[in-house]
């Protein structure tokens, strides 16, 4: 059985990114929500000031997609992750508070010339306790929104608003 590694730190540099074969980037994340709240967690870009992103990075080749979601998640956004979704764990690991509950998409970034830079895979977070010290505390802010001010919030990552559109939590039309 697979184990959450213990990440006292977060990763930096990118000798461990995967690439897929066409060279584009590999990047994986999660909208993490409180289920008590239904708001959902965003994080302060730490490249754009006064911009919010989903928590998300570089998948390593030492790690499958969804250990790098729940990596992310924890250095940015202080949330330790429990992943009962693919069923890697059966039981609860120390520190792990969250669970990883479904799979929201595959989406692309894409340079100005149209050709695809960066693939993104994102998952869905039940949050089930918030940490007050994590590895990017001391570079990124952390802020929960409704799903309408997420959508507001992240208007400068269209890709990201199109991932949340397609959350448990996005409104459904009405039959």
């Amino acid at each position: 059985m697979s184990q959450i590694p213990n990440y006292p730190e977060a990763r930096t540099g990118r000798e461990k990114q995967l690439y897929n074969e066409n060279n584009i980037r590999q990047v994986a994340g999660c909208i993490p929500i409180d289920p008590s709240t239904g708001r959902i967690m965003l994080i302060s870009s730490s490249k754009h000031k006064g911009v919010w992103v989903i928590p998300k990075g570089g998948w390593e080749n030492d790690e499958t997609q969804i250990e790098a979601a729940m990596r992310e998640t924890y250095e940015e956004g202080k949330t330790h992750i429990h992943n009962f979704f693919l069923s890697f764990f059966h039981t609860r690991t120390p520190g792990v508070h969250g669970t990883v509950t479904g799979f929201v998409g595959t989406f692309f970034d894409y340079l100005f010339n149209g050709d695809p830079k960066t693939q993104f895979w994102i998952y869905e977070l039940k949050v089930n306790e918030i940490l007050d010290q994590w590895p990017e505390h001391y570079k990124r802010e952390r802020r929960w929104f409704t799903y309408p001010e997420a959508m507001i919030a992240l208007s400068a990552k269209p890709l990201m608003q199109e991932a949340l559109s397609r959350s448990s939590l996005a409104p459904r039309p009405s039959s």
